[in-house]
């Protein structure tokens, strides 16, 4: 059977049963608007519109509705257009409606979505159904009106069936349903988009308790045409401001060292009117090898021989390494590294600290510590090994020389007794 003949012959399957409803006239079901937990939204400066401050918008169902199959979209208010505003696939719109003692439960008989998002029904009670995404009309923007109804004129046109008016129909010997309530989205400034990046520390794609936002991961917005980026807060937030109306893919860049534990893509789909809040993306840490090496070892011949395969001398400049005399050292040959490496001691703090420098670096040169480490230090806290060396060397360039005495002589004992540790493999969290 052909998908439109077979599509009519169901839909008036089911309509049959549903017209044994009396009470039949527009607005006799009067329908709610509702959030996702069931909450009807607060009415704005004209009582007759509720107000929403984004897209998600939910029709809550009275517990009078009779049992059927109906119809539901999104309009302008304007007389005259009557424009069909929803944008979901035209079959989602076909409702099948389940009363049991006036709990109401739902279905969509076409749609090929495996999940339908229902919220929460008015009360907490039963199934709400989401009209959203929608799009906003130019003559009249951010003002909608939504509908539901179980008449519609013949032959069904799945794409933009018209709904009748509610009240007896003589002509077809059936009493037609048909409700109806006005709302507004957002506060006239125009949409952000934003949402949250967070380590999901046990990989299950979901954030729980106590799982942190991650700061500095590029998340884009794009269309077909254009891109643009946001990088995230310190509390793994990003957000882009006063986005336009239209469909657009909110995509995540996974940062190096990390995996993705959500999709890193996802379709969105802006009505141009009020803010929209994105499900989070989860990244988690990848594993990694955390065994350091000590001192003793890069000063003996296994660990020169790997300073020198690595063409590590050459790097040693840009750390900030210093002797006893608070004087900034670069290396000819093996022999003077190795020297300058065994003779290390604390008179000067910031000597010691170059040392344990040295030789976290060339762990993580040689791949036996990776950057994205962590330990749980008693003088430092949790961190990085990638953040504890940055720490180090900023440390040395501001403050080469620190005897005793010296205001900053603490700070460095701290960061290095924390790299001897890292060293020793005895503070890895």
């Amino acid at each position: 059977m052909h998908e439109h003949c077979f599509l009519t012959a169901t839909l008036s399957t089911l309509l049959a049963a549903s017209l044994t409803a009396q009470n039949c006239s527009d607005n006799t079901h009067v329908i709610t608007l509702v959030d996702q937990a069931g909450v009807p939204a607060p009415t704005s400066g004209d009582p007759s519109f509720a107000a929403f401050a984004d897209d998600h918008v939910y029709m809550a169902l009275p517990p009078s509705l009779p049992s059927g199959l109906y119809y539901v979209h999104v309009t302008d208010i304007i007389g005259g257009h009557d424009e069909v505003l929803s944008l979901n696939d035209p079959a989602d719109r076909f409702v099948l409606v389940t009363n049991t003692a006036g709990v109401i439960t739902l279905a969509l008989p076409f749609s090929s979505n495996p999940n339908p998002a229902f919220g929460v029904g008015l009360g907490g009670s039963g199934q709400s159904l989401p009209v959203f995404p929608f799009r906003s009309a130019d003559w009249d923007p951010c003002r909608f009106k939504a509908w539901i109804g179980d008449c519609w004129t013949e032959p069904v046109d799945p794409t933009n069936p018209y709904l009748l008016m509610g009240g007896f129909d003589a002509a077809h010997n059936r009493c037609c349903v048909r409700s109806y309530q006005r709302f507004t989205v957002g506060d006239g400034s125009g949409p952000d988009v934003s949402g949250l990046v967070f380590e999901d520390l046990d990989g299950d794609g979901t954030r729980d308790a106590g799982e942190p936002g991650v700061p500095g991961v590029e998340v884009r917005l794009v269309t077909p045409g254009t891109s643009q980026s946001s990088g995230t807060d310190g509390s793994g937030v990003y957000a882009f401001a006063n986005i336009g109306g239209g469909a657009y893919d909110v995509v995540l860049t996974v940062p190096a060292g990390w995996t993705a534990t959500t999709p890193t893509s996802r379709a969105i789909t802006v009505s141009g009117c009020g803010d929209q809040r994105n499900p989070p993306f989860g990244i988690r840490r990848q594993a990694q090898t955390c065994n350091g090496l000590t001192i003793g070892f890069w000063g003996n011949r296994h660990g020169l021989a790997l300073v020198q395969n690595l063409g590590l001398l050459a790097v040693y400049p840009s750390l900030c390494l210093v002797n006893g005399q608070g004087q900034y050292v670069t290396f000819a040959n093996l022999d003077q590294y190795k020297t300058w490496l065994q003779a290390a001691n604390a008179v000067n703090m910031a000597y010691m600290l170059s040392a344990q420098l040295v030789a976290m670096n060339n762990n993580v040169a040689a791949g036996n510590v990776g950057a994205g480490c962590r330990i749980n230090d008693r003088d430092v806290g949790s961190t990085t090994i990638q953040d504890l060396i940055a720490q180090a060397r900023a440390s040395l360039c501001a403050h080469p020389y620190t005897p005793s005495g010296s205001p900053y002589r603490a700070e460095q004992e701290r960061i290095k007794n924390a790299l001897d540790r890292a060293n020793n493999n005895s503070n890895w969290q």
